[in-house]
């Protein structure tokens, strides 16, 4: 059976407008929604979801491939490169992974080789790889697994002497504009890409990197994607087998990749609809109640709140006030008290020791 590259179809990758457009409009304005909250937030707490955003959407990426960070190094390294943007050095490889995450978001000139080519070495910045910051020189098969035989090879991508032609395509048609939705080009970029997979090594996470430059290139998504990808790799990675084959209308079927990725795109943004919403809603919480607490309790409530909703949902209690605040058993009934009166918390069912507050957010 030939491969799909050899197929005459290569690399026209298509799909059914009328199939995918209910998923599409739900995309859009899904996505939309986000969009609108984030531009209701102030600049200081715009600047904390892009963190916040970065920062996941490192961690998703490589977890995706089962590669761990550490998510206070990727922040700290984030934030040092938005402070100082080129002139950020880089000493480790958070450093580098941030760098790599701002760069696929800038989108202010064409993307060529070069620029790919170096986000492949940030991306195994201090790591020994073959063939790094060049296309890869040997053949490429993706298997079921390591231990795979044979019988168990998924895709073969197309050989080493042709990555540099198939790469000169791709970033024409990612250059050009089709006149097509961003959502659905960033899809079919995404699945182009991983089809040729020219890197040794790294293709996924280049891969959605790309993702992350086509939405820029008309407006950055608000979320991490690679986050709800992450929720269900063995989809995302059946989405990509389905999307490329042999079509009947001499283009490459990939419809299915589409439709998986709209829903995708719907369903990351519902999650950080929620998260903005979280942070307005705080940000309402605390202008109505913030005249009537104290530096304890003020800094008690805004812990909480930074350890988002699930820790919200526990409540205060006793103990945990004193042990946030540093302060003595008396102080912390005072307290939680005045508050009980000034209906910032109210106390839960469960009494005795186990007595805590909820939070009247």
């Amino acid at each position: 059976m030939p491969h799909i590259w050899q197929s005459p179809s290569w690399p026209r990758f298509g799909y059914d407008p009328a199939h995918i457009e209910p998923e599409l409009a739900r995309a859009a304005e899904a996505v939309g929604e986000v969009t609108g909250l984030v531009h209701g937030l102030t600049p200081q707490e715009r600047e904390e979801m892009l963190l916040r955003q970065i920062v996941q959407e490192a961690m998703a990426s490589f977890g995706i491939e089962g590669v761990a960070l550490d998510a206070s190094e990727i922040e700290a390294s984030v934030v040092a490169s938005l402070r100082h943007r080129d002139r950020a050095a880089i000493s480790r490889r958070s450093d580098a992974v941030a760098q790599l995450m701002l760069a696929a978001r800038r989108a202010d000139q064409p993307l060529d080789s070069a620029q790919i080519l170096t986000w492949h070495r940030l991306l195994f910045t201090g790591m020994e790889v073959e063939d790094l910051g060049r296309w890869r020189r040997f053949e490429m098969e993706i298997v079921r697994s390591a231990t795979a035989g044979p019988g168990d090879v998924l895709y073969k991508a197309p050989p080493p002497d042709r990555l540099e032609a198939e790469m000169a395509q791709f970033l024409d048609w990612v250059n050009a504009d089709q006149g097509m939705p961003v959502a659905v080009k960033a899809a079919l970029a995404h699945l182009w890409f991983e089809s040729i997979h020219p890197l040794s090594d790294g293709n996924g996470r280049i891969g959605r990197a790309l993702i992350e430059h086509v939405f820029a290139r008309n407006r950055a998504l608000p979320f991490s994607l690679s986050r709800q990808v992450e929720r269900d790799k063995k989809a995302y990675y059946a989405a990509l087998q389905a999307g490329r084959k042999e079509g009947t209308t001499g283009m490459i079927e990939a419809t299915e990749f589409v439709l998986w990725f709209l829903r995708t795109l719907t369903r990351a943004a519902a999650s950080a609809r929620d998260e903005a919403g979280f942070i307005l809603r705080r940000n309402q919480f605390f202008l109505r109640y913030g005249p009537v607490l104290n530096d304890r309790q003020s800094h008690a409530l805004r812990l909480l709140f930074e350890q988002g909703p699930e820790r919200l949902a526990v409540g205060l209690s006793a103990k945990s006030y004193r042990k946030i605040t540093k302060t003595s058993p008396a102080t912390a009934t005072r307290d939680l008290r005045a508050m009980e009166e000034a209906g910032v918390v109210t106390r839960m069912d469960a009494g005795g020791r186990s007595t805590a507050y909820a939070i009247r957010f």
